[in-house]
């Protein structure tokens, strides 16, 4: 491991320790079963950037983790990225390479630190990917299940010293995913091991943490397009897809504040903006959808066929407001709204 990158992982870990015992008020249980000897995966649920610094203050310092590699992260974030050692992986495509890099540490007897979920978006509790159970079916690597609760969102309570209480979890190592005899069922055989494996993380969370994924579950999304005054007619296209984007903090920031697009309609839905504003955002939105790094951006977090409903809406939209722009003074919100089953 070069020293840069072990010293980077020492400052990090400081960091961590000094959060966890000054800022937050932290509970640890299971400690002892951070030192399973490799192959093995840890592996945890993932709600925040900060669950990743948790991971690099609490794991044996030979541990390879894993991040993303599909989008350009904010400060410090890339910088994290670059100079901690990660394995960087592709999301929303077959990373080759990235996979073959993470087989060669475990059947190489390491460690490995990665999240099933795949990202921070919220989602519920069995919306995971199965990549995890792959490497360990693959790899014969145990895994560790690790609890991670109340870091949601917690970056704004620590910044704000309202000292968050946060609960880590561990458990003993679960024996590798077994090989199918199957290879045409193998890959609902790794679906549904990984969907266990986050259902057991599931009862190491508190009960707050229990509680936003299943509200999670619940939540179904309508939107609309509205104008004023109400002299257009609203695009005759599916917009709930669009309103559960836009809806979601954590799955819709990349696209404004990491790649800086114009989306103050969407950020700000349900507020009014000049009909050329709104269309502008509709028309960024669906371009950045359409290519370069976000291609596989929604197809990855939403599925297929939201992805296809978003684009449709888009493109809708900004087609609308481009034939619309002759009426003066008229202006546009989208509106995005959510309720539980």
């Amino acid at each position: 491991m070069p020293r840069r990158v072990i010293w980077m992982r020492r400052l990090f870990r400081l960091l961590g320790r000094a959060i966890l015992r000054g800022l937050a008020r932290t509970t640890i249980s299971g400690q002892e079963h951070l030192a399973a000897p490799g192959p093995a995966i840890y592996a945890a649920n993932h709600a925040s950037t900060f669950d990743a610094l948790l991971l690099v203050t609490l794991l044996p310092p030979d541990t390879t983790f894993v991040g993303p590699g599909d989008f350009r992260l904010l400060w410090p974030g890339d910088w994290v990225v670059r100079n901690m050692g990660l394995i960087p992986m592709k999301r929303g495509a077959v990373d080759r390479e990235g996979l073959k890099q993470m087989l060669d540490v475990l059947k190489g007897g390491g460690r490995l630190a990665m999240f099933p979920e795949g990202g921070t978006w919220e989602k519920a509790i069995d919306d995971v990917k199965s990549g995890v159970a792959y490497l360990s079916q693959a790899s014969g690597a145990a895994i560790v299940p690790m609890g991670f609760g109340g870091t949601y969102q917690v970056w704004d309570r620590l910044l704000r010293l309202q000292r968050p209480r946060i609960t880590i979890t561990i458990r003993a190592p679960l024996p590798p995913v077994a090989a199918s005899a199957d290879r045409k069922r193998r890959q609902d055989e790794l679906q549904a091991a990984a969907v266990g494996l986050m259902r057991h993380i599931y009862t190491l969370l508190p009960a707050a943490t229990q509680a936003r994924y299943d509200a999670l579950a619940r939540q179904r999304f309508s939107g609309a397009l509205r104008f004023d005054p109400p002299v257009i007619a609203p695009p005759d296209v599916p917009l709930g897809a669009l309103a559960e984007l836009v809806s979601k903090p954590n799955l819709f920031s990349p696209l404004h504040r990491n790649a800086g697009l114009p989306l103050a309609p969407f950020v700000r839905h349900g507020e009014w903006f000049p009909q050329a504003t709104v269309r502008l955002a509709a028309a960024a939105l669906h371009e950045a959808f359409t290519g370069g790094d976000f291609a596989g951006y929604l197809e990855y977090r939403l599925g297929e066929a939201k992805a296809a409903e978003i684009r449709t809406a888009l493109a809708a939209i900004a087609d609308q407001l481009e034939h619309e722009q002759a009426r003066a003074g008229v202006r546009a919100a989208f509106v995005a709204m959510c309720h539980e089953e």
